[in-house]
């Protein structure tokens, strides 16, 4: 099932132009679906995080603001630009 936009039902996509967090960004990665922009497939890795946790759902972000945030489920802190 791939990750949707919280409230809306509207599934969110790579390349997405997103708010999030109150910053605009991007969605750079999907985890679920194993795809990346161009020039970000090092982040598609399966290496275990600190808490030893992998990436294997959810979408990562890029802002110019906070740098890249991990949505692992639907927030209602990640929108759809308007």
């Amino acid at each position: 099932m791939f990750m949707k936009y919280f409230g809306t039902g509207s599934t969110i996509k790579l390349g997405d132009q997103v708010v999030a967090d109150g910053v605009e960004g991007v969605v750079i990665c999907d985890y679920e679906s194993q795809l990346c922009l161009s020039g970000y497939e090092s982040w598609l890795t399966m290496e275990k995080l600190a808490n030893g946790d992998i990436f294997s759902g959810g979408v990562m972000v890029k802002t110019e603001e906070y740098g890249f945030l991990y949505y692992s489920r639907a927030d209602i802190d990640l929108l759809p630009r308007k």
